[in-house]
């Protein structure tokens, strides 16, 4: 699985051959099929892993930041040493549905599961925020705020890999400040 989930981060889902995990991991091919009987599975096993990682790291940065706004702005905040430490590799889950276009596949939807995952913590991080200061944030359309938040994450994550820099990480923290007024 160590050998799977670097190669399909690395060089892409479609681009890794089982024959290839199966040579770089050193198992034999029986043990590789009698845990894996597709690729599918081997990637459902990756995401499923990238998903319960990408998680852990957002509660992390959540749990570190005080305040309702930092705590707010956490999630977005938290891409940038983690784009620094892949090296703008960007999010494995973007990158593996670029390549399974059916939005039925069983990884389509493990991915949709993870960016589901980070939604509901925006969306109780936005109702934190509007709740900490009726006064200041009472105006804000929650539903709003979360759309606009996503749309700002999974962008600076793809522009920061694209670019291969952290201004993109930068300017959504700075729009997404001026959309709750800060």
């Amino acid at each position: 699985m160590q050998v799977a989930s670097v190669l399909f981060y690395q060089q892409g889902y479609r681009a890794t051959g089982i024959n290839e995990v199966i040579q770089k991991s050193g198992v034999a091919k029986a043990t590789f099929y009698s845990h894996f009987p597709s690729k599918d599975d081997l990637g459902m096993v990756y995401l499923e892993e990238v998903h319960k990682n990408e998680l852990l790291v957002l509660d992390k940065a959540l749990h570190a930041a005080k305040g309702p706004v930092n705590r707010f702005l956490s999630v977005i905040a938290s891409l940038e040493p983690w784009l620094i430490e892949t090296r703008f590799r960007g999010c494995p889950y973007l990158n593996m549905a670029s390549e399974i276009p059916d939005p039925r596949s069983p990884l389509r939807k493990e991915g949709t599961r993870l960016y589901n995952g980070i939604r509901s913590r925006i969306e109780k991080l936005t109702i934190e925020l509007i709740s900490a200061d009726s006064k200041k944030y009472g105006h804000l359309d929650a539903s709003d705020i979360i759309n606009n938040y996503m749309l700002l994450f999974s962008g600076a994550i793809s522009l920061a890999e694209l670019y291969n820099a952290i201004w993109p990480v930068e300017h959504a923290l700075v729009t997404l400040r001026r959309l709750i007024g800060e």
